[in-house]
């Protein structure tokens, strides 16, 4: 048995090859936009098997396929039309098809209406597509695959005898949840929306607040045995070209079984794999719409309520959506007190235990003698001592998460006032200790994003034990590793802490908040289109301009 040698791993992980593949070369390159496009997936797919011209010789193949009779919720129905008499047949699935749309759509036009639109210079098919099937959206296919990937879809098949081409209507209609409140980016002020399950519902609200015809929604399928619908949508003009070619590129590039969440789809588009998100995940409309305006792309999946945004910079996960709604000074000042509470919530504990036990001299001498009376009576190591209760706050973080919303809260507060409690009457504890872990935690809750919040849960626990094994000075040199590898991530060719790394300016937006009449540029390092996003003087009232020349009035004009 052969061990693996963790040591090169790690290696490999901080200073990668030489050889490095393309997704860690991939740049956006200089300003004006020039060379080569990155290549294309091949989209020469092999043809599949065509239809036949006999009917029962397709609803043979098509019951092979979806394992018709074991298969209850495929519905097979045979029919003739009225006019003429010629045999059809409907194949869908019940629960992803909605009857009501197949009764008026398909049934209803097919079985009465047909012999009240007789049109005898057109062929069945045509006749069958633009004069009697009510639906809004009718297509052809004419092979086997495509039929059965659009059943599987929700849509409606209507084969005909003598026809070698199916009619695709569409009938989706399947249960869903409505839309409803945000989960986890509530805010007071402010749109409430937020997105479900159905990826055309997503699409429409993203497009009742941009309303620009340049907005395009592009939808491809990822997976191979069960195809998961994946939209990209970006703004024509705006985006840049090579974000959106190397996107198209790395979606239609992914051959994996299926892809039933965002989660999955991150992690398989992402430049580089790390602890440090590179890809946001955003629930809300209309912080979409903001990004999309600014020159980056989004990707919805069917069926997950999360919407991935790239590329984004690290500062994009430190900022909540409430800020655009709040005053300018208000919202940098909130920015700021969540880049405060990132840096206790990643540092605070190890640099206590890195002080106490390698720097007391660094403490004064009224707040040691506090320190070494409140450890009195404590048996256990300081080491201990903090894991045993960072551990305690995540299993009660924990538990208030999975437990039912009505008393996961009430059991998350009482939980940590009475083991807090306990843990210190018990002298298993400090005091002091109780309001390390109570600052820590409150710090990293105040983080918007989730993923950064995962980051901080793994991160802190790292520092605690270099504190605890080489003191400030290991906390100095894992700091400026972690920074020598963080400065090198990108975000689909943006360097992850633009424009700090590399430093250069920018809109006043990205890292602190900004006034919106001084808002005249998007991000640079974007590199849109179309850099400026209003003229350098958008208050034209305060100068006495308007964008419509008013005519003087009657009696008000200069007398000659």
């Amino acid at each position: 048995m052969r061990f693996p040698n963790l040591w090169k791993k790690a290696l490999s992980v901080l200073f990668p090859a030489r050889g490095r593949s393309e997704r860690v070369s991939f740049s956006l390159g200089a300003r004006p936009l020039k060379g080569k496009t990155p290549p294309q997936p091949s989209t020469n797919k092999r043809p599949g098997r065509p239809l036949s011209k006999k009917l029962d010789d397709n609803l043979r193949t098509l019951k092979a396929i979806f394992h018709v009779p074991n298969s209850s919720d495929i519905v097979v129905r045979e029919m003739t039309m009225a006019e003429p008499h010629q045999r059809v047949a409907l194949m869908y699935i019940e629960g992803l098809a909605n009857f009501d749309k197949l009764y008026r759509s398909v049934l209803q036009p097919i079985l009465i209406f047909s012999e009240l639109r007789k049109e005898r210079e057109k062929d069945l098919l045509a006749r069958l597509k633009e004069s009697v099937l009510t639906s809004g959206q009718v297509t052809e296919s004419k092979d086997i695959e495509g039929l059965v990937k659009q059943i599987t879809m929700g849509d409606t098949a209507v084969l005909v005898d003598g026809e070698d081409t199916a009619l695709v209507v569409e009938t989706k209609g399947w249960e869903h949840r409505q839309v409803e409140q945000t989960l986890t980016e509530r805010i007071v002020r402010g749109p409430q929306t937020g997105f479900s399950e159905v990826i055309r519902s997503n699409t429409a609200l993203i497009r009742t607040i941009i309303h620009d015809p340049d907005l395009v929604m592009e939808s491809m399928t990822v997976g191979e045995r069960s195809p998961t619908m994946v939209v990209l949508a970006y703004i024509q003009g705006l985006a840049n070209d090579k974000v959106v070619q190397e996107l198209k590129r790395r979606l239609g590039s992914i051959s994996v079984d299926t892809v039933l969440t965002s989660g999955d789809l991150e992690k398989l588009i992402e430049d580089a794999p790390s602890l440090l998100p590179t890809i946001l995940s955003t629930e809300r409309p209309d912080r979409v719409a903001s990004f999309l305006l600014e020159g980056a792309c989004a990707i919805l999946v069917a069926g997950d309520p999360f919407v991935l945004v790239c590329p984004v910079t690290f500062f994009a996960f430190l900022h909540s959506p409430e800020d655009a709604y709040l005053r300018w000074p208000y919202g940098s000042i909130l920015r700021l007190i969540r880049a405060f509470s990132f840096v206790v919530a990643l540092y605070f504990l190890g640099v206590y235990v890195a002080i106490v036990l390698y720097h007391v001299e660094m403490i004064p001498t009224v707040l040691t003698m506090a320190l070494a009376s409140a450890r009195e009576f404590v048996p256990l190591p300081m080491v201990l001592e903090v894991f045993i209760m960072y551990v305690g706050f995540e299993l009660i973080r924990e538990a208030g998460i999975r437990i039912p919303s009505p008393i996961g809260t009430t059991i998350g507060i009482v939980g940590a006032l009475l083991i807090g409690e306990a843990a210190v009457r018990a002298s298993i504890v400090s005091p002091i200790m109780v309001i390390l872990i109570a600052v820590t935690a409150l710090a990293s809750l105040t983080i918007p994003s989730q993923e950064l919040q995962m980051f901080l849960r793994l991160g802190a626990p790292v520092f605690i034990l270099v504190g605890a094994s080489f003191g400030l000075y290991g906390i100095v040199a894992v700091t400026f590793a972690l920074l020598c590898y963080f400065m090198s991530l990108k975000s689909v060719g943006v360097p992850l802490f633009s424009p700090v790394s590399p430093m250069r300016p920018s809109a006043p937006d990205v890292i602190l908040r900004g006034p919106a009449w001084k808002m005249s540029l998007r991000p640079s390092f974007f590199r849109p289109k179309d850099l400026r996003r209003q003229p350098r003087v958008s208050k034209l009232w305060d100068r006495g301009q308007s964008l419509k020349q008013e005519e003087p009035k009657k009696g008000h004009g200069r007398q000659e």
